[in-house]
C-alpha cells in the first residue's frame, strides 16, 4: 500500500461536473480591496476578498515579486473577473461569498503550522467543491 508523507496534499477525484461546484480562490498574491488594511513586511495574515469585488478595487502588496502587471490586470494574480465569467458561461456553478488573499511571510513554519491550518477552516466553512490555489 503507498504511504503518503504528512506534508504531502492526497490527490482527490472530482466526483461531478464542474458546472455543478461551488468555487473558492485562495492565494497568495497579496491581494487586498482598496480601503482594508494592507499587508504588511513578513505578513502572516490573510484577507477576505467579496466575490462581487470590482477588480479594478483590488491592490498588490508590493514588495517580493513585480505586481505592475497586476495593478494593470488584477486577474493576472487573482483571477476574480475569470471565475465569474466562467459562472456566467455556465462552466462552473458558483463563487463562495469570500475569495482569500494571504501576505507574504518568510515564516514558513508558522505558515505551515498555524496560518495554513486557519486557512482552511475558513474554507471548509465556505462548503466548495473545488479550490483554486494561485501564486502571485
Amino acid at each position: 500500500m503507498l504511504e503518503l508523507s504528512r506534508s504531502c496534499i492526497p490527490y482527490t477525484p472530482l466526483k461531478r461536473e464542474l458546472k455543478d461546484c461551488r468555487i473558492a480562490l485562495v492565494s497568495t498574491s497579496g491581494a487586498y480591496v482598496e480601503g482594508m488594511q494592507p499587508f504588511g513586511e513578513n505578513d502572516l495574515s490573510y484577507r477576505l476578498i467579496p466575490a462581487d469585488t470590482d477588480t479594478k478595487n483590488l491592490r498588490f502588496v508590493p514588495g517580493h515579486f513585480d505586481t505592475s502587471k497586476g495593478a494593470e490586470d488584477p486577474n493576472i494574480m487573482f483571477p476574480l473577473d475569470r471565475l465569474r465569467e466562467l459562472v456566467m458561461a455556465g462552466e462552473i456553478g458558483s463563487l463562495t461569498e469570500n475569495q482569500i488573499s494571504m501576505g507574504l511571510t518568510t515564516e514558513l513554519r508558522k505558515l505551515k503550522e498555524v496560518v495554513s491550518w486557519e486557512i482552511a477552516e475558513v474554507v471548509m466553512k465556505m462548503r466548495p467543491a473545488v479550490v483554486l490555489l494561485t501564486g502571485g
